[in-house]
Order: structure tokens, then sequence, then C-alpha cells
């Protein structure tokens, strides 16, 4: 499984490598012959080439994405002009309808509802990347690789090892929220954990073809066993294997969801014995240039949890006390101010940690408010669920009207989308308490409109789905006055509240729509 690359070696001969004359029964003979198949001096080279042309071809998306992130954003600000939405020209007005074309169809997503729990389907936007990602992987593997003689499936192995290894970075790059490619690409931590998911089951993919053509090149002339008993790397190989296939079962959703604190906590322990494994196994091959993706992938975690800290450090180092208040529908609203946070954009969230009810992990929680809202400080909506959120309720409902409890914030991270104000039609959705997205995106407009800047939207549809009528008790207020300000502005809102499941609905009535429309100079 050697494979590392020897560039100061002898040049294998030109003429394939072949078993003629080997007496296999003797075991000086053929142990000389399983070195010859194992001599990368040549494919260890051409492997590490083939994984640079990886990083290429990712760099190139990267490019490409961060480009179209970059014209998106130039050509949907909203600063000086009313309608930036609008393509001007034959040529922007084709850009627009080529991005339409492609962009629309992406959002397709199709789960089956009995098998909902157990396949996870993602949008056919994802679905397009990841084809392509395993289509370049596998043409990396074996384009121009039919080397003849014994060593042919050694080649291949080889070639698969490195490329293997080149995937770590990505996995990296993939799973932390500080990370270059969501900055270039303005792509959200969740939307990068779908690729970080597929990566690693391509690299699980490159690690079989690894080991399997391979051990194939070995069995053909009976040299398995002999290879297991002189050389240390297929049992090192095996041990990161048998990690990674580990790492991949434990992700699947049904594993992942059964109880998320206990899969996080092993996969990170899972991830550094990983790390141990292969660092140990490429070690072994006839040279360290393997391990470099290793290395690089260990900086790029601990660049990404150091700034993570120091972010951390800094926005704590005066700890907030979060007041806490019941709300209808077991919800708890979560109010605190913090010296250091005082900007967000709309629609960021926070990890959210209380020392009284969990330490080790923060719970995600979407900022509802503004920093121009609710006196600049951060308030979030979390409904009791279990764990974290039914600790909070207890508290709030067993102390006085209002609790208070020392918090400390990871955060607030962005969440990447348009701006919202570039087109002329908005439509709002939620359900429940993600609400608090939604309305972060509402009372951010309301402040520009407010602000008389010239905006391109015209009309603004709201629609929020909860179970019981009390629930618009939550965040009525910020409704009323994000409202009022939008008819103030002349822009039209219709607000679609829908409830399903209220004990006051008579005779079985499942849906209530209840209608607010907003019109220039009109009352709610």
């Amino acid at each position: 499984m050697d494979m590392g690359m020897d560039m100061g070696g002898d040049s294998p001969s030109s003429l394939p490598l072949n078993a003629t004359g080997v007496d296999f029964s003797n075991a000086t003979q053929a142990f000389d012959f399983l070195q010859e198949i194992l001599d990368d001096s040549t494919l260890g080279a051409i492997g590490n080439q083939y994984a640079r042309y990886f990083w290429y071809g990712v760099v190139v998306v990267i490019g490409i994405a961060s480009l179209c992130n970059i014209a998106q954003r130039l050509r949907a600000s909203a600063r000086n002009r009313s309608r930036p939405a609008m393509s001007t020209n034959l040529f922007t007005q084709s850009l627009a309808t080529a991005a339409a074309l492609l962009r629309e169809p992406s959002y397709l997503q199709i789960t089956p509802v009995a098998a909902s729990r157990w396949i996870k389907v993602p949008p056919l936007g994802h679905i397009y990347i990841i084809v392509a990602y395993f289509g370049f992987i596998l043409a990396l593997v074996f384009i121009n690789n039919n080397v003849p003689g014994a060593q042919h499936y050694q080649a291949l192995g080889i070639r698969a090892g490195w490329l293997g290894a080149a995937q770590v970075p990505l996995l990296i790059l993939t799973s932390s929220k500080t990370n270059l490619i969501g900055f270039f690409v303005n792509s959200s931590v969740e939307r990068l954990n779908i690729y970080h998911r597929w990566v690693s089951r391509g690299l699980l993919l490159l690690a079989t073809l690894h080991f399997g053509l391979q051990s194939h090149a070995w069995n053909i002339y009976g040299l398995m066993a002999m290879e297991w008993q002189t050389d240390a790397c297929p049992p090192t190989g095996m041990a990161a294997y048998a990690i990674l296939l580990w790492m991949n079962l434990t992700s699947l959703a049904p594993l992942r969801f059964f109880s998320y604190k206990i899969f996080v906590v092993q996969h990170l322990l899972t991830y550094f014995g990983f790390t141990i494994a292969i660092v140990y196994h490429l070690y072994g091959t006839s040279s360290p240039y393997s391990t470099n993706y290793i290395y690089i992938s260990i900086a790029l975690y601990l660049v990404g949890q150091l700034i993570r800290f120091v972010r951390t450090v800094v926005v704590n180092i005066r700890p907030s006390k979060a007041t806490l208040t019941v709300l209808e529908g077991d919800a708890t609203k979560i109010r605190l101010s913090s010296r250091q946070i005082k900007s967000w954009g709309a629609g960021s969230y926070v990890r959210l940690f209380m020392p009284r009810f969990n330490v080790v992990l923060g719970h995600p929680a979407t900022i509802l408010s503004t920093p121009s809202s609710h006196d600049g400080d951060l308030v979030f909506i979390l409904r009791a669920c279990g764990g974290f959120t039914r600790h909070l309720l207890k508290s709030a409902a067993a102390g006085s009207h209002q609790s208070e409890h020392l918090a400390f914030i990871d955060g607030p991270y962005p969440s990447p989308h348009a701006d919202f104000a570039c087109f002329d039609t908005l439509v709002l959705i939620a359900g429940s308490t993600g609400v608090t997205f939604t309305l972060s995106v509402l009372l951010d407009l309301a402040r520009r409109a407010q602000a008389k800047k010239p905006l391109p939207f015209r009309t603004l549809h709201f629609a929020w789905v909860i179970k019981r009528r009390s629930w618009i008790s939550w965040v009525s207020e910020e409704l009323q006055s994000a409202f009022n300000i939008l008819q103030e502005a002349g822009i039209e809102t219709v607000c679609n509240i829908h409830i399903t499941c209220d004990d006051d609905i008579a005779q079985g009535i499942a849906l209530i729509k209840l209608v607010i429309t907003v019109a220039p100079h009109n009352d709610i």
C-alpha cells in the first residue's frame, strides 16, 4: 500500500513488469517481485501530480463561484438605485436569464415522504455539484492510468490513495464555521456541511479503491499474505479505513439526529483518531510527501479553532445576562444586551451558551432583533423541544415574570443571502419559531424604508404558519411596528397567518387564514 514517492531513485525499466521466470514458491523471489510491484518511484510522483490537479479544479470552481458572488452583490446593491434588480441592456438581460435558468431548477428538492427520516435528498443544485465532484475524482483516478503489466492495478490504487489524501483539507474547509470557502462564495456553514458529508463519502470511495485495487494487484500472484506480514502499511491503512467508515456511517441522518450531542462529541474524537491513523499509514510509505495534505488539514483546523476561540473571548470578555420570559406554546423569549456585539446582519444566528443549562455545546438561535430595534439587544425565541430548550422553559416558568442567567455567545454568524430589498416583490414564509429569521428581515427592511433610502421592492407578502392563535403574541408588537413603517413608506404589505391546530376552531376546521393588508394611506 505504498503511496510515497522517491524522486531520487533509479527510473524503472520502460518494459512492463511481468512474472515471467519468477518462482513464487521461492520466498526470496516472491518477495523481490512484490517489492517491484510496490515500487512507486514513478507512480507516486504521478499520483501527487494528479492530487494537485484536483486542487487546481477546486480553486477554479471556488474562483468562479466567488466572481459570481461579487457580480451578484454589485448588481443587487440597492444603495443608490431604485430598481437594481432590473436588467438595463441586452448583455445584463442575457446574464440574468442564464442565471435564472440555472438557479431556479436548482431549488427543486424531492424527498420520499415515507422515508424522509432515513433518506435526505439534497436540493437539485447540490446534486449537480455532487455529481460533478464524483465524476471529477473518478476521472482523475482512471484517466491516463493504463500501466501495462503487473503494476496496472497498483498504479490505479496509488493514484486513488493520493487523491484520497488530497480530500482531507477539503473536508476541514467545508466543516469549519470560519473558513475561506464560505467567505469567498458567500455560503453558510449549513450548506457547506452538505458538501462536507459528500466529500467524506468521496474519500471513503477513494480509500476503498486504493485498498481494493492494490489488494487485487497482490492477490493475482498470491502475494497478499506476504504483503501483510512484511509491510506495516496494510494494518495502519485498515485502521484508518475502519475509522473513516465509522464516521460515514454515524453521519447518516437517522444516527446523526438520534442524539446530536453524542454525534458531535464522537465525531470529533474519531476525527482525531483518523488523523493519527492516516499519518502512521502514510509515514510507512517510501517518503513523507503524502502526509503534506494531512498536515495542511491539521493547520486549517487549528487556525479555524483559534480564530473562533479568540472571537468568542473578545465577544464574551464582559459576559451578558440573559432575561428569560415565558411565552404561549411552551416558548421562551431570551433577551440579552452585549457591549461587544453592536452590529449584525438580518437573519444572523449565534450559538448560545448558558452555564446553568449547557456548557459543552452551544444551542443555535436566530437573532430576531436588528441592531436598531429592541434598544440594540439580542432577542431570540426558542420553543421547548427537550434538553436545553426544555430547561430554559422550566427555569423561566419557575422564576418570577422574568428570570436572568449568565450567558455566553459564539457569533454572530451571518446568514448568506441576496439583498432582500433588491426585488420589487418579496415573499417571506416561516413556520413557528422560524419567524425569527423572517421577522429580522422584515425589521431590517422597515428600518431601511424609514431612512427614506430608495428601495426597489414595492410589495411584501409575509406568511407565518402556527398551531395556535395565541402564538401571534410572540411578535405582535414587532409585526405592528414594521407594518406601520412600511405603510408610511408606501409599500403594500400582505400578512397571512395560518393557524392549523387551535382548539377554539369550531367544527374541526383545520386552517384559519388571517389576512392583514397594509396599503398606502390605510390603517391596519
